[in-house]
């Protein structure tokens, strides 16, 4: 009896601990990333900007960070940091935006 209930209670926390685990890696940003030529909805990790477009301001309509890169890639140097419900700044980001990451 008490090994049955030991096996029930160990099943009961590894459903538990996985739940959790599922819950957490499907957070992604919600809302939109945009500007005049595109538009991503509930956007996750590196989105590269057609080359054509690379003189773009960014609407963050989500609840995380973007960051804006100079490389298609995402690496190298952050050329603009753009809060929740704002604006690239322009600048850097007008003319040399290559990507936007965000979380």
């Amino acid at each position: 009896m008490m090994r049955r209930i030991t096996t029930t209670a160990g099943i009961l926390a590894a459903a538990g601990v996985l739940t959790l685990g599922m819950a957490t890696s499907a957070s992604a940003s919600h809302g939109d990333l945009r500007n005049s030529t595109w538009h991503v909805v509930n956007p996750t990790g590196c989105i590269a900007v057609p080359l054509e477009d690379n003189r773009f301001h960014v609407y963050n309509s989500t609840n995380e960070y973007a960051l804006a890169y100079e490389t298609a890639n995402c690496t190298g140097p952050v050329i603009d940091v753009i809060p929740p419900g704002g604006r690239s700044a322009g600048g850097a980001i007008a003319i040399l935006g290559r990507a936007v990451w965000v979380d």
